[in-house]
């Protein structure tokens, strides 16, 4: 009896060190990929060559476009396409506990995101241009303990575009959780309906909101999904043929800023990372 719990408490103890080392393990995986983003050059030549070409592309779109400037939008994911994360991912790195990690909300609290180089100079030259710019975030309405505000995070989105330098209109802002105007719950997906807010993930039902007011002429993302639904959920050949179906449209209305950092195609490549090595 006393060595059947001898090796109870033992196996307890390997678990422990395991689940520790696993978790240590998946932060520091991620090492290089913040330290890109957070440190080299290349990173910052390559978003701000990609919000370059962007621009471009827009201005020369008024050659051709016939509707009036206001009738046109460009729409935009927020996080890592507008607002760069990293310091957050840092300090995941950082701790030496899981316990110790700041949640994603409170970081959102605290407005210190900073801009991903050509953010800001891509959407003021839309504005000035005359076009409509939203943002479709899946930064979730949730109250807080001792806030009587049902959608905080808003605020906190708005208040820390304004510290990065943008400018724009509450209504610009379609955040996940939001009850959408009474035009567009009829293009709500079912769950949406039945939640009566947009209460998945899935972008689709926004991005046909806006299409509803406006020719949306150009869209720019760090992931799949902000171009082509709910893409999270497919499997990696299933996105690549996706976006081999849209590839008339990459870098000519819609643009892909990278994102090494996290995304639906690093989930997919568990449990065998190692697998997915493409060598000789």
């Amino acid at each position: 009896m006393r060595i059947r719990s001898h090796c109870l408490v033992l196996l307890l103890l390997i678990s422990t060190i395991l689940c520790a080392c696993t978790r240590s393990s998946g932060r520091e995986e991620n090492l290089n990929a913040v330290l890109w983003v957070q440190t080299s050059v290349e990173y910052i030549a390559t978003t701000t060559g990609i919000y370059a070409a962007a621009t471009a592309a827009l201005q020369q779109s008024f050659d051709v476009e016939i509707d009036a400037p206001g009738q046109m939008a460009v729409v935009l994911d927020l996080d890592e396409t507008i607002f760069n994360n990293s310091r957050y991912k840092a300090h995941e790195l950082q701790v030496k506990s899981r316990e110790q990690i700041t949640s994603w909300d409170q970081w959102a609290a605290l407005r210190n995101a900073t801009a991903v180089p050509g953010a800001v100079e891509f959407i003021r030259a839309s504005q000035e241009l005359g076009v409509n710019v939203r943002i479709i975030t899946n930064r979730r309405c949730a109250k807080r303990p001792n806030d009587l505000d049902s959608c905080p995070q808003r605020e906190d989105v708005l208040a820390n575009l304004r510290h990065i330098g943008v400018e724009i209109n509450d209504y610009a802002l379609l955040m996940k959780g939001d009850k959408p105007p009474d035009r567009c719950m009829g293009l709500l997906s079912d769950a949406e309906k039945e939640a009566g807010t947009w209460s998945t993930s899935d972008k689709t039902s926004r991005h046909e909101c806006i299409g509803h007011d406006y020719d949306i002429v150009m869209m720019l993302g760090d992931q799949l999904s902000d171009f082509v639904g709910d893409s999270g959920s497919l499997t990696l050949a299933s996105r690549d043929a996706l976006q081999s179906q849209h590839q008339d449209k990459w870098g000519k209305t819609w643009f892909m800023i990278p994102n090494p950092t996290y995304g639906a195609w690093w989930r997919l490549l568990y449990p065998d990372r190692r697998s997915h090595l493409r060598g000789e």
